[in-house]
């Protein structure tokens, strides 16, 4: 990064943009977080606007962007032209899980979100804007409304946890992310490309289950149940307007492996994350 650059931070009320605003106090930079809530608490070194970025994009200039936000944010903010050099942006690996799914739903949105990520390279090279685009598998870490922290408030409050699947998990906790957005910076032309990033370690779907619910100080005998009177379950839940955000395609990837090969981040950029322990924050990844 330059002696004093002017970053400007989409997503900053998120678990990566809280982060990544920790990671850069004492550094001399200047920031600018941008989110549609007002911040829990402010620091000296953070400029704040509050703003819908669904509405339209920042009218402030910045030398830097780092999006732990929706994608399309991003690709609005480089489109607006506010003489952007460098932009290192959060997307997902779920588009090399989830682009095949039996959920007409989840099959758009992953196109929509395959589609954004290569307006917002095109836009990058036409601009000649060096773009670092991370793509992590399940985040978690900060916020209790993600996936995560909705199994953990589950594994709190139930005696026994069904499960219907073994696959293989590779969480990424998101201060791990906020490290490497940050390292990013600092490579320069080095981070430019598409990385694929998971956690410290590869864990079968009920050990994951099991940590979640150590973290909240329970206990829960996990039960296997198979697939099918899982789904009647659901279909039963749904029928009475309950756990509507759950759908039938989601119990089925858990015996679906969601890893990926993330071998090249780990030798280009250094990125080495911690073990999955949920409910244990720092700023600092550990490798295994």
């Amino acid at each position: 990064m330059s002696s004093s650059p002017t970053v400007l931070l989409l997503g900053a009320s998120g678990p990566c943009g809280q982060a990544f605003i920790q990671r850069m106090e004492g550094r001399g930079v200047s920031l600018i977080a941008v989110s549609r809530r007002p911040p829990a608490r402010t620091s000296a070194h953070v400029l704040w606007l509050q703003q819908d970025l669904d509405l339209e994009p920042v009218s402030m200039e910045a030398s830097v962007l780092v999006s732990a936000g929706p994608l399309i944010h991003a690709l609005r903010q480089v489109e607006a032209g506010t003489r952007l050099g460098r932009v290192v942006a959060l997307s997902s690996a779920s588009t090399l899980f989830k682009s095949d799914s039996r959920d007409p739903e989840e099959r758009a949105l992953m196109q929509r979100l395959i589609d954004q990520e290569d307006a917002l390279a095109l836009a990058c090279e036409q601009r000649d804007i060096r773009l670092t685009l991370l793509k992590p598998t399940l985040i978690y870490g900060g916020d209790s409304s993600s996936n995560v922290g909705r199994v953990s408030g589950l594994a709190a409050r139930l005696p026994v946890l069904p499960y219907c699947g073994r696959g293989l998990r590779h969480p990424v906790h998101a201060s791990d992310l906020a490290e490497l957005m940050e390292r990013c910076l600092v490579l320069g032309d080095a981070a430019e490309g598409r990385w694929l990033l998971g956690g410290g370690e590869t864990i079968e779907y009920p050990t994951m289950l099991r940590r979640m619910a150590a973290s909240t100080g329970s206990q829960p005998r996990l039960l296997r149940v198979p697939l099918w009177l899982m789904r009647l379950a659901l279909a039963s839940a749904h029928g009475c307007g309950r756990l509507r955000d759950l759908k039938a395609v989601m119990l089925m990837r858990q015996g679906v492996d969601l890893v990926v090969d993330d071998t090249p981040a780990r030798r280009q950029l250094g990125w080495s994350p911690r073990r999955f322990l949920p409910g244990v924050s720092g700023q600092s990844g550990n490798s295994v």
